[in-house]
């Protein structure tokens, strides 16, 4: 019996080749989630920055540091890009003042349970209350 030869791949080269490209896929995809949750944290970071320096800016006009719902109505009237308060993962930032001169401003890291926020304190950014 005589086979002829033909042109193309096998099913075993097409398979293999789809194998590869799957893996490379999904480290590319790895590394691209890798990566979003890095900008969320540093532009969080920036936002906390960017708030802290109001509040300071506050407390040296009005000797000391705004309640919650004054800064809240403060950073609406100045027409601040955070008026709303919110962090990259759709969260209000929790903010506290526990005296006239001590604040605390935090993000939960889109932590969104109630044990997350009690029990994983190192996903926090910022300065959390203790």
């Amino acid at each position: 019996m005589k086979r002829t030869q033909r042109a193309g791949f096998t099913l075993v080269e097409v398979l293999t080749v789809i194998a590869i490209i799957a893996l490379l896929a999904a480290l590319i995809l790895g590394l691209a989630g890798n990566a979003q949750k890095k900008a969320a944290r540093s532009r969080a970071e920036a936002e906390i920055e960017q708030l802290s320096t109001f509040v300071v800016d506050y407390q040296t006009k009005y000797g000391q540091v705004p309640t919650k719902s004054v800064l809240s109505n403060e950073l609406k009237k100045a027409n601040h890009s955070l008026s709303n308060m919110v962090d990259p993962w759709g969260m209000t930032y929790e903010y506290t003042n526990s005296s006239r001169a001590t604040y605390y401003l935090w993000s939960r890291g889109g932590a969104t349970n109630a044990s997350a926020k009690n029990d994983n304190r190192s996903m926090y950014i910022g300065n959390p209350a203790p």
